[in-house]
Formats: C-alpha cells, sequence, structure tokens
C-alpha cells in the first residue's frame, strides 16, 4: 500500500468508476483511507490505481488458468478439469439475543487491556491498518456500543475486518461476480483434504490423464461421512458471522475451513495435549476445530483479533474467557500474557510468525521455547517484503538464530502450497 507522491500528475478517472465498488474490490485501499493515509477512493485510483493495474469493476472469469482471477498455485490439478462446479452459498447474519451481552463482554475485555500493551507490537507490520482503521469498530469498542459492535461481527467474514484472517468483503465480492473459479477452488481443498487422508488417490504427471476431468471424483471421495471418520471430528463450520462457501453437509463450509481442519487433523496425530496456546489465532477457526472435552485452549493474538475471535468461540456456544474474566476451557487473552508464569503441553502458530515484525517473532520464538515442549508451526517460507522496513521472516532462520530447538519433522502443508509444517522439540 503506497502513499502519496508529490508532484505526481493524478490519472483520470474511468467514466464508470465506483468509489465504493472499488473500495471492496481493493481491501488494503479501504483500510488504508480509514487511517488516514490515503483520503479517498478516487484519490487513491488517480495516483496509485491504474498503473498498479487495480480493480475497479468486477472482473468476468474467462476459460484461462483460475479464470484470470486466481493463481496457478490455487490448484492441485488445472483449473478447468472441475466439471459441475457447486454454487456459492452466501449465509446472512444471524443476530440472536445474546449479542448484546457478548458484546459487552468483548468491550470490557478490549478496555482491560487497552494502553497495557509492554511494546508497540501491535502497531507494527502488516497488522498496523487494524489498530489504526476501522473507525466504527474502534469507536463501538471505545464508547461502549454494545449493538453497533454486535452488527459488525455479525457480518464478519463478508466485510473488511476479516481480511487477511479469512476471505473478507473483496472475496466475497468476487465470488458473487465470478464464481466459477471459487468453486473450482473450493473443491479443489476438498480434494486435497481428500487425499491427505487417503480417500482419494493422487494423479501423477508423469503417469498419464492428469488433466482428465474429475467427475465422479469428489461425489464419492469428498462424502461428509467418510471425510468426518476419517478426521475423527465433524468438518462443519458453525452459523456465525455470515461464512460464504460451498453447502457441504448440514451447512456452508467455507474454503479457509479446510486449512483448519487439516492442522487439527495432523496435530491429533502427534498426541491428546491437554494444554494448547496458539499464537496468533486468526478468527478461532483451529480453535474451533481443535475443541475436545477436558482440553485447555489459550489464544494469544492482537486485542483487535482477541475481539473477532471472542465473537466468533462465544458465538459458536464455545466456553470461552476473555482478558479479565474467571478462566474457561479456551481463553482468549491478549498477546502480552504469553509473559505469564504458566506452561503448556503444545504451542502452535499457523499463518503468522512471518507478517510480524522481526523482533516480534523473535521474542515470541525463544518464549514458546520456555513455555512447551514442543512447537508446531504452519507458515510460508518467501521472506517477501513486508513494509517499507524490513522483510517477513523464515520460521526456520528464527528458529536456527535461536539455539534452543532440535526439529522433528518438516512436511509440505497439504492443503496450500507453498507452505511448510514444522514439529519442534526444545532442547
Amino acid at each position: 500500500m503506497r502513499g502519496k507522491s508529490a508532484g505526481r500528475r493524478p490519472d483520470p478517472l474511468p467514466p464508470d468508476f465506483e468509489p465504493a465498488l472499488y473500495l471492496d474490490l481493493n481491501a488494503d485501499v479501504a483500510m488504508a483511507i480509514e487511517a488516514g493515509t490515503i483520503a479517498s477512493a478516487q484519490e487513491h485510483y488517480r495516483l496509485f490505481g491504474r498503473r498498479e493495474g487495480r480493480p475497479y469493476r468486477p472482473p468476468t472469469a474467462s476459460a484461462a488458468l483460475g479464470g484470470g482471477i486466481a493463481g496457478p498455485g490455487t490448484y492441485r490439478y488445472p483449473y478447468g478439469t472441475w466439471p459441475d462446479l457447486p454454487p456459492i452459498a452466501f449465509a446472512a447474519p444471524r443476530p440472536g439475543p445474546e449479542d448484546a451481552r457478548i458484546a459487552r463482554r468483548l468491550i470490557a475485555a478490549w478496555r482491560s487491556g487497552a494502553g497495557r500493551s509492554p511494546v508497540q507490537a501491535d502497531s507494527e507490520g502488516m497488522w498496523a491498518a487494524r489498530t489504526q482503521g476501522f473507525s466504527a469498530f474502534h469507536g463501538a469498542l471505545r464508547h461502549g456500543d454494545a449493538g453497533v459492535l454486535a452488527d459488525l461481527l455479525n457480518n464478519l467474514f463478508q466485510s473488511h475486518l476479516a481480511h487477511g484472517i479469512a476471505m473478507g468483503r473483496t472475496m466475497a465480492t468476487l465470488a458473487r461476480h465470478a464464481p466459477d473459479p471459487f468453486a473450482a477452488s473450493w473443491c479443489d481443498r476438498l480434494l486435497r483434504l481428500s487425499e491427505a487422508l487417503g480417500l482419494a488417490p493422487i494423479r501423477s504427471p508423469e503417469q498419464g490423464e492428469f488433466t482428465a476431468p474429475l467427475a465422479g471424483t469428489l461425489a464419492h471421495h469428498g462424502e461428509p461421512a467418510r471425510i468426518e471418520a476419517e478426521l475423527g471430528f465433524p468438518l462443519t463450520f458453525p452459523d456465525v458471522g455470515a461464512p460464504f462457501g460451498v453447502r457441504y453437509g448440514a451447512g456452508i463450509l467455507p474454503e479457509h475451513a479446510f486449512s483448519h481442519a487439516y492442522a487439527a487433523w495432523r496435530i491429533g496425530q502427534l498426541g491428546s495435549f491437554e494444554r494448547v496456546v496458539e499464537i496468533g489465532g486468526g478468527f478461532g477457526g483451529l480453535a474451533w476445530f481443535l475443541r475436545r472435552p477436558g482440553r485447555r485452549y489459550t489464544i494469544l493474538d492482537l486485542p483487535f483479533t482477541n475481539v473477532l475471535q471472542g465473537w466468533f468461540l462465544l458465538k459458536a456456544g464455545l466456553d470461552v474467557s476473555l482478558a479479565g474474566e474467571p478462566e474457561a476451557a479456551v481463553r482468549v487473552l491478549p498477546w502480552w500474557e504469553i509473559e505469564r508464569n504458566e506452561s503448556f503441553d503444545l504451542a502452535i502458530n499457523q499463518d503468522s510468525l512471518p507478517e510480524m515484525p522481526p523482533e516480534t517473532a523473535a521474542m515470541y520464538i525463544a518464549r514458546i521455547r520456555a513455555i512447551a515442549p514442543l512447537f508446531c508451526s504452519i507458515n510460508q517460507e518467501a521472506a517477501a517484503p513486508n513494509t517499507d522496513a524490513f522483510r517477513q521472516v523464515v520460521v526456520p532462520d528464527l528458529v536456527g538464530r535461536d539455539g534452543g530447538y532440535r526439529r522433528l519433522s518438516r512436511n509440505l502443508f497439504w492443503m496450500r502450497d507453498g507452505y511448510v509444517e514444522e514439529i519442534y522439540a526444545r532442547r
């Protein structure tokens, strides 16, 4: 996301330019406007958007790989081999009588941590816009407006609040206008899960038939009862936050649920683990799939994200405690609580350490070693630019510099190309 450039002549707006649609299609621009780093959709497009090739109207899917929308790494097999793609379903917001009570708890928990952060880790790196923007969200927290907060969170997965942790408003907009690439991507994730569980054979590009139509494969190997029997838990997603995806079993299953379900299955293969801590818990999806009787699960994250996690898990009906509350089976706490004198059986980080400032990520690696004998990391290693100040970190490099771990395993993450799952043990 670029800032203003002095002396640059702004480009003209296209005649069919719609500011609201431009912000729907470009979540980072919407967040930058909320954060005050750019004045408007029109200003961004004139100064940067045209040169950057930003979409300002919904694309039309083509017959090309990914329909011209998704990249080649999205699909296990070439796009276009999927016959009879399922429709994308969009859940409506589901307000309930419990909303005000949950929202008041979230406000109280957020306020209990306001100003207590030991360092400004929540205002650096890729997540800075979360603490600087979203004026309606932060206004509801500051002013104690439970009704506004509940309204925003009831539409979580189709709003920019979910950007970076789930599919969000931009993906919902694209999926409404060009559903086929998204349906093919959803089918691809289901097939990957079936392959990982041993329910579907893996095609070999060296043995032919790699691009042949996959008719019947998903219907047979993706049947819910067979998938769930192998997973050992239900592959269901709660009707919370207006999710969107494909109807599967009894409800709508969003694409991001596959990665969380697979990770939960892999972690279950390691052991039962009565005390688990997750560093950076997204919206709470992994906690949902790892819920077990007798297990104590702790999420440590930014206060902003704690609000999303608390809403999702409480609305889903789990026994959850927030900051400042008596402890429950699932605890949602601000990140600095990692300094507690407490121990766990397993620490998990999925898809977030690389996006932290290097010093913050190194702090977590050192602290994880102190509080848990095993560490499960599921992350990418691209070392791409994070901000103008630094690049993304690489977990094995952090672990190597720490010196207090030994690696037990390293495998490609089955559900997502470019990701690695590793298990480390404390020396």
